[in-house]
């Protein structure tokens, strides 16, 4: 669960900077970045497909990003209910009135 009151008292010249369990990360703001970035690099270990405990297939790791790290601006956070699933915030950013702007690590 992440706490968005939490996140609000993280907040410094209007952002909050965090990984998805809520925790703050040294991450720069991207330049120009909008009110909701997620903050990405690319996949470099093996990904495959496991169904019923047995590996079915492989994931093509050009098509996968990890987020690195979440930004978020202030008016974002104030649109968003007190607590929020890791896995529901994308989707609650976007209920808000959001769109997400990816932005890719300078690190490989």
């Amino acid at each position: 669960m992440i706490s968005i009151a939490d996140l609000r008292e993280q907040v410094v010249d209007d952002r909050v900077v965090f990984d998805k369990t809520g925790a703050p990360v040294d991450v720069p703001c991207p330049p120009g970045a909008g009110p909701a970035v997620l903050v990405v690099s690319e996949a470099t270990d093996a990904l495959k497909i496991v169904e019923e405990g047995h590996i079915t297939g492989s994931v093509d790791r050009s098509q996968v990003w990890l987020v690195d790290a979440i930004v978020l601006a202030e008016e974002v956070l104030d649109r968003l209910a007190d607590e929020v699933l890791a896995e529901d915030l994308i989707e609650a950013v976007r209920k808000a009135g959001y769109e997400w702007q990816v932005s890719p690590t300078s690190a490989p």
